[in-house]
């Protein structure tokens, strides 16, 4: 049929195209594609005053059908840009739009067919429009243009302006998965998001792992080691944390196998830590100034300590050391080394900035995690003290004022001395009269503060069947007659912080060991990790020194306070018999070598520490009938301890065990030639007067080596008979 002929036809029948156009037959988007074409091509379309909207998808409130279509959609950038110049339009009310593709062959037209496809046709020209916005891609590329026909304010600008920034970052993903409209970097791209995603499904594992058991801040340190080596595929990875305070770093998580055991020191929670300078080394620069290092040959960094490498054979190459930061303040160091691969990358570098914020925030929540804890713990602890324990009174105090006692007590002078015998009230007394024997010419005190600070100890000592009152006395006065008799041996500082340290060594005692208390995980075990009831016997110290009308040295300068505190603290943590083994082979070397100096300070340390040992074990070098009396009520506290524990559910050890009761005397034997002998000998070899410590407990020893002997006897015997029987 002739175009022509049509045309003519129409026109002359006008009710005929206008019924067809209204009829069911053409769809309303048909209908407004029509109608906009005509008012581009004679721009005579007009914006609807306000509160007349365009009606179209994009003002709908609920988009869930356009999200679908976009989601089902992206890999195609042509249907993205469409939908976007479709938002741009209906946002402001106009359908007087047209877009514009551009590519490699051109601009072309897009627009929507009769069956829902995009088609696009090229243009020579485009018309001209009355305002162009450019769409650009992540190369800062035009990829395509948004034409209207129609006047926009400023307001109208910038949310076509937003809209399509938000278009390129869509684009910028449509082309990372799609193969159509990807050159040759296709492989560059897929490679780029595969490593995204490894590292987002890296960076989830990280905080499933960390934020779901942060129970200390040693295991948040392990976790976030472990994920560093990983992350950059290192051999090792060290964490040091930041002691902004001292200007240090330090870690608690390390291997002092490592050739650093020069640096390991106990802190004031009893956890071994490896501390260094922050003016120092690689880890200490990154710490200072809050700049990584990525360093490929370790060797010839000035800032690297070869004498690590040197010690334990291990040969550092390559070095990536990041800080972990809060808020702009380095709060960690990590530094991982030789890299599996070669050299440690610029991806790496970014990839460990990422983590790193995971990795601060962690150290953050644990640090909060572990005060909160241990304020908790500590809170128990000092609601149980305080139900137990109570100061003294006043009445306490007249009461022993009053009584008067001889300027000397020559007895009290020697070792054999039983203080069994002594009454409730006359063990305060000779506590006090010991205290002033061998200090009042140095220290100046008031008499009411020393004699309170005697009966509130005296009040802190729980009633268990050793470690009590009796014990701390007996051992305070070990110590006074070992002064009394070697008054040259210490200073007047260090003899006032022995005999204080002995009397209190033993405060607030459970009669449980320490192994008991980490095995049931009591409160002081959580509190302190090493030397627990050590550790508590000193705080209780220091409790009772700072309460009103007690403390007995603060008329020492804040010089000599601190030592003299410092002093009792190492002499209490002494008594842990875990310790003294070390400190006897240190002394024993140093001894057997010709090298002890008893004015080198290492040398007086282990001295002193050694001193506490043995007057803490005194009732072994004690007169036999002493020594008996003792050995009883020490092992009807270790079968006290062992009852608990078979309650609990756990066998006890043999000593703590009362079925085996009968083999105590080889027990005794055992204890007497394994950590007595070798104490006392160790002192003798210092101190030739105490030569009558090491003959007494060498007398004992012998004498239950022969119970021992009368023991086993009987059990063979016993034996023998039981076969007959049979």
């Amino acid at each position: 049929m002739d175009e022509n002929l049509v045309v003519q036809y129409l026109r002359d029948h006008p009710n005929l195209i206008e019924d067809y156009i209204v009829s069911d037959e053409i769809s309303n988007e048909t209908f407004e594609r029509w109608s906009v074409r005509r008012n581009i091509k004679f721009k005579k379309y007009k914006k609807p005053s306000t509160g007349t909207p365009v009606v179209g998808p994009w003002n709908d409130l609920d988009l869930s059908m356009k999200r679908r279509v976009i989601l089902e959609t992206s890999d195609n950038r042509t249907r993205i840009l469409y939908e976007i110049t479709q938002c741009c339009g209906q946002l402001i009310g106009t359908n007087s739009v047209e877009l514009i593709v551009q590519n490699d062959e051109g601009a072309f037209s897009c627009r929507k067919t009769e069956d829902g496809e995009l088609k696009l046709k090229k243009v020579k020209t485009t018309k001209s429009a009355d305002y162009i916005q450019t769409i650009v891609n992540a190369g800062n590329q035009t990829i395509g243009e948004i034409h209207f026909y129609t006047q926009l304010d400023q307001t109208e600008k910038s949310i076509v302006n937003a809209v399509c920034t938000w278009a390129a970052a869509a684009n910028y993903f449509s082309e990372l998965y799609t193969h159509k409209n990807v050159a040759s970097d296709s492989q560059d791209i897929h490679e780029n998001i595969a490593k995204q995603r490894k590292l987002s499904n890296f960076l989830l594992d990280v905080a499933r792992s960390i934020f779901h058991d942060i129970v200390s801040m040693d295991a948040v340190i392990i976790k976030v080691m472990n994920f560093a080596q990983k992350l950059v595929d290192a051999d090792r990875a060290s964490l040091f944390l930041v002691d902004a305070k001292n200007k240090q770093i330090y870690a608690r998580i390390f291997d002092v196998g490592t050739g650093d055991e020069e640096h390991v020191r106990v802190n004031s929670e009893g956890q071994k830590e490896i501390r260094f300078d922050m003016s120092k080394g690689i880890a200490g620069h990154v710490a200072s100034t809050g700049d990584g290092l990525n360093i490929e040959n370790a060797y010839e960094d000035e800032r690297f300590n070869q004498d690590v490498d040197s010690k334990t054979g291990y040969t550092t190459k390559t070095i990536l050391c990041m800080p972990i930061l809060i808020r702009g303040i380095v709060i960690g160091v990590v530094q991982m080394v030789n890299k599996h691969n070669g050299a440690f990358t610029r991806q790496d570098e970014d990839a460990f900035e990422i983590f790193a914020v995971y990795c601060g925030l962690a150290l953050h929540h644990a640090k909060l995690y572990d005060k909160i804890r241990r304020s908790e713990q500590k809170y128990r602890v000092a609601l149980e003290v305080l139900a137990y324990h109570s100061v003294c009174n006043a009445d306490e105090v007249n009461k022993l004022k009053k009584i008067e006692i001889n300027n000397r007590i020559v007895e009290l002078e020697t070792i054999d001395f039983n203080g069994m015998r002594l009454s409730e009230l006359e063990k305060p007394l000779y506590a006090v009269y010991m205290f002033k024997s061998l200090f009042s010419d140095y220290l100046r005190f008031e008499t009411d503060d020393l004699i309170r600070f005697v009966l509130t100890v005296r009040k802190n000592y729980r009633r268990v069947a050793y470690h009590n009152w009796a014990h701390g006395w007996s051992v305070a006065h070990a110590m006074f007659a070992t002064l009394v008799n070697s008054p040259e041996a210490f200073t007047k500082l260090e003899a006032l912080a022995l005999y204080v340290s002995c009397l209190c060594h033993d405060l607030d005692h459970r009669g449980k060991n320490n192994a008991y208390m980490k095995t049931m995980s009591t409160p002081l075990a959580a509190i302190y990790s090493t030397s627990v009831m050590e550790r508590h016997h000193f705080n209780q110290t220091v409790t009772i020194l700072q309460q009103d009308g007690h403390n007995i040295l603060k008329s020492l300068s804040s010089e000599e306070y601190k030592q003299t505190l410092s002093l009792i603290k190492h002499c209490i943590l002494a008594t842990d018999l875990a310790l003294f083994f070390s400190n006897k082979a240190k002394l024993n070397v140093i001894l057997d070598k010709g090298e002890f100096d008893i004015n080198r300070q290492e040398h007086r340390l282990l001295t002193q520490a050694v001193m506490m040992t043995g007057c803490d074990l005194v009732a072994s070098a004690k007169p036999w009938n002493i020594q008996t009396e003792t050995v009883k009520v020490i092992f009807e506290e270790f079968y006290d301890q062992g009852d608990a524990e078979r309650l609990s559910g756990k066998d006890p050890i043999a000593m703590m065990d009362r079925n085996q009761a009968h083999l105590l005397p080889q027990m005794q034997v055992g204890f007497m030639r394994g950590i007595c002998m070798p104490c006392y000998e160790l002192i003798a070899r210092i101190f030739p007067k105490a030569d009558k410590m090491r003959e007494r407990c060498e007398y004992n020893a012998k004498k239950w080596e022969e119970l021992a002997e009368e023991q086993k006897e009987k059990q063979e015997a016993k034996g023998n008979t039981n076969g007959q029987s049979a």
